[in-house]
């Protein structure tokens, strides 16, 4: 089996649409594995509220929030999603990194997470941070190069970063 993947930008409303499908699949995963930080606040990520949010951060001009779809052929399989801030010393922070569970342990994550690493170098960011959720993400972030900081968020979850 071929564990290759693409990733392609969201960009239209169908691409959206399909993109918050997907996300309400990874939010139920996440609501139920979450073991790092404050207590996981289901409810705004399901929200009108962070929907709309989100989406002026994908449509604005400074700074956007880029979702990338990661594809198997013609199947979605997965999702990053992340802003770069070129305005804070090119610091990119990873929001969210999916994988369908029946991907997962295949080499897909790790391989779309790289092809995403160079991508976001190439738009400028400088290094990327991001916060894992349980320890199977500690594992895995660390396996692709970060390292955990001393700097903790609002949820009480340190910040990993990683120098591009």
């Amino acid at each position: 089996m071929s564990n290759s993947s693409e990733l392609s930008i969201v960009k239209n409303k169908a691409d959206v649409t399909t993109f918050w499908k997907l996300f309400d699949s990874y939010i139920d995963e996440l609501s139920v594995n979450a073991s790092l930080g404050d207590d996981f606040d289901l409810d705004y990520f399901y929200s009108d509220e962070y929907r709309d949010a989100i989406e002026k951060l994908r449509i604005r001009d400074k700074n956007p929030l880029r979702i990338l779809f990661i594809n198997k052929e013609e199947i979605i399989i997965g999702f990053l999603m992340y802003v770069t801030y070129f305005d804070e010393e090119g610091k990119c922070f990873l929001m969210e990194c999916y994988i369908q569970p029946n991907y997962r342990n295949l080499g897909y994550g790790k391989l779309a997470y790289l092809k995403a690493q160079n991508h976001i170098n190439d738009e400028g960011a400088l290094y990327i941070e991001l916060t894992p959720t349980n320890e199977a993400n500690e594992r895995f972030w660390s396996s692709v190069g970060f390292e955990k900081s001393e700097d903790m968020d609002e949820d009480n979850k340190y910040y990993y970063r990683k120098l591009l």
